[in-house]
C-alpha cells in the first residue's frame, strides 16, 4: 500500500460463541481493536515491515492467528527540475548540451522542446545537438 492509506486485516474465526478479539501490532496488543476486523489509522513508510495478527478467545480457549506483514511504500511526489538547462552560444556546426536535473517519483520521463514543439528522440535527461538554440 501507499503511505497516507489505510490497510484492514480480518479475519474469520470458528467456535462455541461468543469469541472475543484481540489485535496485535508486532505482538503488542492494539487498544480498541477488538473486532473480527481491524483498520489501521494512516499508515507511513515507518510502519512497513510491521506484523498484525488477531487472538480469538471463547470461554474454551484461544488461538493466535499467523501474522500478516503490512508493506508501506512511500507516497509518490510529482517530478521537480532540481538543476534547470542552461542557454548557450556555440557556433554553428558545433555541438550544444543541454542537460536537466529531475527528483521525482521513478520512472522520470524526459520531453526536450524547442520553442515549444516536441523534439522527436530527445527524451533523456541530456540533449545533444548542433547549432544555436536557446529553450529558454
Amino acid at each position: 500500500m501507499t503511505a497516507g492509506q489505510t490497510a484492514t486485516f480480518a479475519v474469520v474465526a470458528s467456535g462455541t460463541a461468543p469469541l472475543s478479539y484481540q489485535w496485535q501490532k508486532n505482538g503488542v496488543s492494539i487498544a480498541g481493536a477488538t473486532a473480527a476486523s481491524y483498520t489501521t489509522p494512516a499508515t507511513t513508510t515507518s510502519d512497513s515491515g510491521s506484523t498484525f495478527a488477531v487472538v480469538v478467545s471463547n470461554t474454551v480457549g484461544t488461538v493466535t492467528s499467523s501474522a500478516a506483514t503490512l508493506t508501506v511504500n512511500p507516497a509518490p511526489v510529482s517530478p521537480t527540475i532540481t538543476t534547470q538547462p542552461g542557454s548557450q552560444t556555440v557556433t554553428a556546426g558545433q555541438t550544444a548540451t543541454f542537460t536537466v536535473v529531475a527528483a521525482g517519483t521513478a520512472p522520470l520521463s524526459y520531453q526536450w522542446r524547442k520553442n515549444g514543439v516536441s523534439i522527436a528522440g530527445a527524451t533523456a535527461a541530456s540533449y545533444h545537438h548542433a547549432g544555436n538554440y536557446d529553450f529558454g
